[in-house]
């Protein structure tokens, strides 16, 4: 069952690699490129007021899944997983509230967390593939350079972490920045 929920898992994180890298892409050829411009504004519209729903559906997402492969699949998780789930399941409660309201506010409040656990994913990836940088704080129960998955070659567990704070950041910055003529709240 484990094996099932890891690939089902990575390969939801691929998938939203990919729309991800896309829409990025879009957003930078936007200034230069009309067809871009008008993709970026075509997607903004499609999201329109339910950039709070998504990234809530995904910090939820993201909660269920770390309490699955720690208290169902036994995973133990190290020092900079602990950090990823104090960044993430705050997530939940504030973005679920804030959708709940409509209130643009809480992207504001949650915003600075996705981007601290989203530094701290990309040290622990770092740190999977350079174990020898590990602090001996990092060794202490289970190394940080432990890869309890590895699906598709790369995606390992702070890789699905990175994964949603990447797209729970853009999603809110998305929020925050209205389409005109619409309000902010």
């Amino acid at each position: 069952m484990t094996d099932f929920v890891a690939t089902m898992f990575s390969l939801l994180a691929v998938a939203l690699q990919v729309v991800l890298v896309a829409f990025l892409l879009v957003v930078a050829l936007a200034p230069v490129w009309e067809p871009a411009r008008r993709a970026r504004e075509a997607v903004r519209s499609l999201l329109a007021g339910a950039e709070l729903v998504l990234a809530w559906v995904l910090a939820l997402a993201a909660t269920l899944g770390s309490l699955y492969f720690s208290e169902i699949a036994d995973f133990i998780p190290c020092q900079l997983c602990w950090y990823q789930r104090i960044a993430m399941y705050p997530l939940a409660v504030i973005l679920f509230l804030a959708a709940v309201a409509r209130d643009t506010r809480g992207a504001y409040y949650a915003l600075a967390l996705p981007v601290i656990g989203g530094v701290v994913s990309v040290y622990h990836i770092y740190l999977e593939y350079n174990p020898e940088q590990e602090s001996a704080g990092c060794r202490i129960g289970a190394p940080c350079s432990t890869r309890w998955i590895e699906e598709l070659g790369y995606v390992t567990i702070p890789v699905l972490a990175l994964t949603a704070f990447a797209a729970i950041t853009v999603l809110l910055l998305l929020r925050l920045r209205p389409l005109e003529g619409r309000a902010a709240a």
